[in-house]
């Protein structure tokens, strides 16, 4: 073999091998734009996916919000005979139903000091039944009220679902208060009372007639297929939906609640006074549950 011809077949092998690396080249650049095109893909597909959860879940939400609404509406509100009843035990009836079953408390030493002993129990901040408003402390307790609450509670939510409504729970905006603490509120507030108040007993608590809070869960037809992650927004908007709600119709669901009260203070298991300079039912432990 000649020089040129061993040249020749030098070069050929040399355009081989540029071009094997050309068309490898070539091979990796069409695998990975294939791999970022399905990568892209399965994104769209997950954010359509997404969108579809979400819109479903606020479709729903909407449709649970107005449905509850169209049935608070042409419901009646509490009459003025329905509001007096819940007035016929004042204060006096209170601070003694208060005195007998439960103790005065002077202060923060006295207070802890019924708690170490069981004779105080905390509320628990939320419940299926019941939530305790934000900021409301001390919320200590004689422990017929988490019974009662839980009574009270189980009753308004029965009437609800006999009604087609979701089981919205009651607002506790004021327990325990301390001899120290009703003396400065005295100061302060009108609606106070003038003297010993059976919220000093821990046997007392305020319940509000202005605001129910929305169910401890949702309607698990809502959160179906929304990723875990979106989960917590969307239960608040579910939240937030039912409270608009219980809100702009608080007066038929309070007229509801009502009902219950009158039935829990005809069988002596509670004392309640309606507040009008509050909006608030002022609610005693009358016995204890089962007694």
């Amino acid at each position: 073999m000649t020089n040129g011809s061993a040249a020749m077949l030098r070069r050929k092998a040399g355009w081989i091998a540029v071009l094997a690396l050309f068309l490898t080249s070539c091979g990796r650049a069409e695998r990975e734009r294939e791999r970022e095109a399905a990568v892209e893909a399965a994104r769209v597909a997950t954010v359509t996916e997404i969108e579809q959860a979400l819109s479903q879940a606020l479709d729903l939400t909407d449709r649970e919000a107005d449905r509850a609404n169209d049935i608070l509406s042409p419901l009646p509100v509490m009459t003025t005979a329905q509001e007096n009843a819940l007035r016929r035990f004042l204060n006096a009836s209170h601070v003694a139903r208060a005195r007998e079953l439960g103790v005065r408390v002077a202060d923060r030493a006295a207070r802890d000091s019924l708690v170490a002993a069981g004779r105080l129990v905390q509320l628990e901040d939320s419940t299926a039944h019941w939530i305790v408003r934000p900021g409301t402390s001390p919320t200590y307790m004689v422990p017929e009220v988490p019974a009662l609450l839980e009574e009270l509670g189980r009753r308004f939510q029965e009437r609800l679902a006999e009604m087609g409504l979701p089981p919205y729970r009651i607002e506790v905006t004021s327990a325990l208060r301390t001899s120290g603490r009703q003396a400065r509120l005295r100061g302060r507030n009108p609606n106070a009372a003038a003297g010993v108040s059976s919220h000093e007993f821990g046997t007392t608590v305020d319940l509000s007639y202005a605001a129910f809070a929305p169910p401890s869960e949702r309607p698990p037809e809502i959160l179906a297929g929304v990723p875990a992650e979106f989960a917590p927004h969307v239960e608040r908007l579910v939240d937030l939906a039912l409270e608009s709600v219980s809100g702009r119709k608080s007066r038929e669901l309070g007229a509801i609640f009502s009902r219950v009260l009158l039935q829990a203070q005809s069988e002596g298991l509670a004392l309640v006074i309606y507040e009008r300079q509050q909006t608030v039912y002022h609610v005693t432990v009358g016995r204890a549950l089962g007694n």
